[in-house]
């Protein structure tokens, strides 16, 4: 194989025989991009079951990608294509409908992952639709300009360990019936930040080193919510919910269904939340 055609897509298909205990036919599929000074990278992805991991690569690939699946139960695709200085890479993992977080025992979750490692010189937009999975997915120091992320019944993991390099346009997740947890929220360089959540326990962390102002809306249904926020961050807290509790802990200023922090308007940025919920509990906590 020439070198270009590798720097253009390589791809390997391996199939692992399966026990006829097991009645599953697993391959891996790996695939790689070298970096040919893109400016912009545009991925999106569904991925029906499975473990999902997301991180910063090096600078010398445009992105990595290692998935390992099997073939009794899913199809897998996936597409790079070029477009106007950037780059379009498309993957879809899909198999049987209505598949619920308690049949990954049947799936072998530990089995079957994406994994996919990303360059931070190259600036990204993320449009994630996952189904039942256990995600991981660490976005600092990534060139993040968009996120969308969309979830069934997950047990998922996001950090922003690093600043983000750019300003984000949008960063919106739809959670399901699952355990969710975002930290750094500070470093993720969004200005607007949405939540939906349906059933299940949420950590929304805002820690992290903030450049701007920012607002939060948050949506959620029955389960817990955790909001970590900075205390050198000015908070304003805007609550409209039914048959939820509410603990703030820290120093506010209490007006009917507003909190806000007493260093409100009198640091750099401040953090405007706006909440609204039935059926579960609320924690706030200055950090």
């Amino acid at each position: 194989m020439s070198s270009s055609a590798f720097l253009a897509l390589s791809a390997v298909a391996l199939a692992v025989a399966a026990s006829p205990a097991s009645a599953q036919d697993w391959r891996t599929l790996a695939t790689a991009r070298q970096s040919r000074g893109e400016e912009f990278l545009d991925v999106r992805i569904k991925y029906a079951a499975g473990r999902f991991e997301i991180t910063k690569g090096t600078d010398r690939y445009l992105y990595r990608l290692a998935s390992r699946y099997d073939t009794e139960a899913f199809d897998l695709r996936s597409d790079y294509r070029e477009s106007d200085g950037g780059g379009r890479l498309r993957v879809e993992l899909e198999g049987e409908k209505h598949l619920h977080f308690k049949d990954l025992k049947r799936y072998d979750i530990e089995a079957g992952s994406l994994r996919l490692a990303i360059s931070g010189t190259t600036r990204l937009a993320l449009d994630l639709e996952l189904g039942a999975v256990e995600a991981e997915l660490e976005l600092g120091g990534l060139k993040l300009q968009q996120i969308r992320l969309k979830t069934g019944a997950s047990d998922m993991q996001i950090r922003f360990s690093e600043p983000n390099p750019e300003e984000a346009k949008e960063c919106s997740f739809k959670v399901g019936a699952a355990a969710f947890a975002v930290e750094g929220l500070g470093n993720s360089g969004c200005r607007n930040i949405t939540f939906k959540g349906g059933v299940g326990s949420t950590l929304l962390d805002f820690s992290g080193e903030w450049q701007h102002d920012a607002e939060v809306n948050i949506e959620v249904g029955l389960g817990s919510l955790e909001i970590r926020v900075p205390s050198e961050l000015g908070v304003r807290i805007e609550r409209n919910t039914f048959l939820m509790g509410f603990d703030a802990q820290g120093i506010w200023i209490h007006e009917g269904n507003t909190w806000t922090s007493e260093n409100w308007g009198q640091g750099s940025h401040d953090l405007t939340i706006h909440v609204r919920g039935a059926l579960g509990t609320i924690e706030v906590a200055q950090i």
